[in-house]
């Protein structure tokens, strides 16, 4: 067990102790604290696939009144209650999540506090079956497997149980497949479908998973008080819960914990010194407001990175185990891998592409230049499928072009003009998310750990690719920390991860130092060997002269010249788009 571990598992053994040291008083806030603390995981979550919820409060209700009815219905074992409770929260969420997950921007927190606001009135309006304003009693005590839970002490013990559960799943979630793309939700999108996820449903997921979390919370908080009204689900707790969430940190699932713990700690103690100053009404939640502020100006990352620094850093290697098994290709240069026909787009009165038409045949090495603006990366978006032609048609092994996270099951892999990492993440663990496309194991096996062996499969491929690059020096460092030649060169691992068919590199070279663009030749020439089809883009002519087979030449979206290196650099038509010569006359 490593330090981290021992450690994690010493801190939970207090919090479970805690409740039956304190004071019967401070035994229900601690309990409170515990609630909250599950439902700002399930938010730290939802941000960290960036996405921000102002309804969690009224999804804590729909688990509170769902749990409460049923119990007080059919007084069947509260362990059930709480498993229909959350289901049928679960498909709330999945059907708003569907709708509104395709909102990005401040539409989605609107969005989200649109839904929060008509179910919190839902609990108060629909008087006949939730007692409206004046709430529900009579709630039977939680009952697990015959057992009444009456003690509060006890209570609060089974509560923190759960929300330490609900950490680690989180927390071996974030080190998984699933966790890697989750990483990527928040600014890379391009990315995480070029790789094979669909974004969408992960967002659902996510979505989905978060207000079951909520619910629960629900569902324990209402069986606790065995009473319940609309007032505790309003839009007031949602903000609290963010706040919580923020607070605390949104970088790990203890981070919810830690918010939760400060914000009910000062809630109380703010509480107390304002009454001793004879003060009323809730100030506390301006003080709240202020404490936002400072924490999102001062410690943007919350208080958990301050924790984390005293703490053991975690390592992967021990994580690893063989590697995936690598396609072997073959040297058939006559199978015609990818097709273009008349592509064209416009973008309003744009007209970016018109007309292009190329192939690439097996273990071909093309590169495509041009100017700037000529239309290269708009081209490249269309090959991976990020982007939809207006015009044309783009067949990849014979077959149409399907939507862009299919593509690299398909076997073609891309790197971005502009580097994509997730700078917080280890350098190994974006070259893993690479491995996405050839893993199956889903959000459910990433929670409980069940997808280990294939997570060390991962892991150990994508280090076998940076020391393929010459960077396994460099694997568990911050992505982030490392200089933007170097970040280069993770992508184009990450993309060997992927073990693709064509290889799709935009700009690879920008940045890099001599000694890099050494490393780089290198790879490519290796590459080219193995049959792995290449297609470049590049400003470095250089590079690309002393690499390529093939020149594809763009300019103003059209294709002006193709051919070997020497005959392209010939061309009168290369000549002028790049000197400029037919534009300064008309100037």
């Amino acid at each position: 067990m490593s330090a981290r571990a021992k450690l994690a598992l010493a801190v939970s053994a207090v919090l479970l102790v805690v409740p039956w040291l304190l004071p019967s008083f401070y035994v229900g806030i601690f309990a409170y604290a515990g609630i909250y603390a599950l439902v700002a995981v399930g938010l730290v979550l939802l941000l960290q696939a960036g996405q921000i919820s102002l309804g969690q409060g009224a999804f804590m209700g729909l688990g509170a009144y769902g749990s409460a009815l049923v119990a007080r219905a059919y007084g069947i074992d509260t362990m059930i209650t709480l498993i229909m409770s959350v289901c049928a929260t679960a498909l709330v969420a999945a059907l708003i999540g569907f709708i509104t997950l395709r909102l990005r921007g401040h539409y989605l927190p609107l969005a989200t506090l649109a839904y929060g606001i008509a179910l919190a009135s839902l609990f108060t309006a629909w008087h006949e079956v939730t007692g409206g304003a004046s709430g529900l009693d009579k709630i039977p005590a939680l009952r697990l497997f015959g057992f009444e839970i009456t003690d509060d002490r006890l209570y609060t013990q089974l509560i923190w149980i759960v929300t330490l559960l609900a950490v680690l799943g989180l927390s071996r979630l974030r080190t998984s497949r699933t966790g890697r793309a989750i990483a990527t939700l928040e600014a890379h999108d391009g990315l995480a479908q070029a790789f094979g996820v669909d974004t969408t449903v992960l967002r659902v997921k996510v979505f989905v998973f978060s207000a079951v979390l909520a619910a629960l919370g629900g569902a324990l908080y209402v069986h606790l008080l065995r009473f319940v009204s609309p007032s505790p689900f309003g839009l007031l707790t949602s903000f609290k819960l963010l706040i919580m969430a923020v607070v605390g940190g949104p970088m790990s699932a203890a981070g919810g914990v830690v918010g939760a713990l400060a914000m009910e700690s000062a809630q109380w103690t703010l509480q107390d010194v304002l009454a001793r100053w004879g003060l009323s009404g809730n100030l506390e939640v301006i003080v709240f407001g202020v404490i936002l502020v400072v924490m999102l100006l001062k410690w943007p990352q919350g208080l958990w990175p301050a924790v984390e620094k005293f703490l053991p850093k975690p390592s992967l290697r021990s994580r690893e185990g063989h590697g995936l098994p690598r396609s072997v290709l073959t040297g058939n240069r006559s199978e015609v891998l990818l097709r273009l026909d008349g592509i064209g787009i416009r973008f309003g009165g744009l007209q970016a592409l018109e007309g292009v038409s190329m192939e690439l045949k097996r273990g071909e090495f093309v590169g495509l230049i041009g100017p700037n603006g000529a239309g290269k990366t708009t081209l490249f978006s269309i090959i991976s499928g990020l982007q939809r032609q207006t015009a044309g048609r783009v067949t990849l092994f014979g077959e149409p072009l399907s939507a862009g996270h299919t593509l690299v099951q398909r076997g073609m892999a891309r790197t971005f003009q502009h580097v994509q990492l997730m700078s917080d993440l280890s350098v190994i663990e974006n070259v893993a998310l690479g491995a996405y496309c050839r893993t199956r194991a889903g959000f459910v096996r990433g929670l409980f750990a069940l997808d280990a062996e294939e997570n060390r499969r991962a892991l150990a491929c994508a280090r076998a690719a940076l020391e393929r690059v010459g960077l396994a020096a460099e694997a568990d460092l911050a992505a982030g920390s490392l200089p933007l030649g170097k970040q280069r060169i993770v992508e184009i691992a990450r993309a060997l991860v992927a073990d693709p068919q064509i290889l799709l590199l935009d700009e690879p070279a920008a940045g890099l130092r001599f000694s890099e663009k050494l490393t780089l030749v290198k790879i490519l020439r290796q590459l080219q060997a193995e049959h792995v089809t290449i297609l470049l883009v590049e400003h470095d002519m250089e590079l690309v002269m002393g690499c390529v087979e093939r020149l594809v030449v763009l300019d103003r979206g059209k294709i002006i010249a193709e051919g070997s290196p020497k005959d392209v650099q010939a061309n009168p038509a290369v000549i002028s788009a790049y000197l400029g010569g037919s534009r300064d006359k008309a100037a």
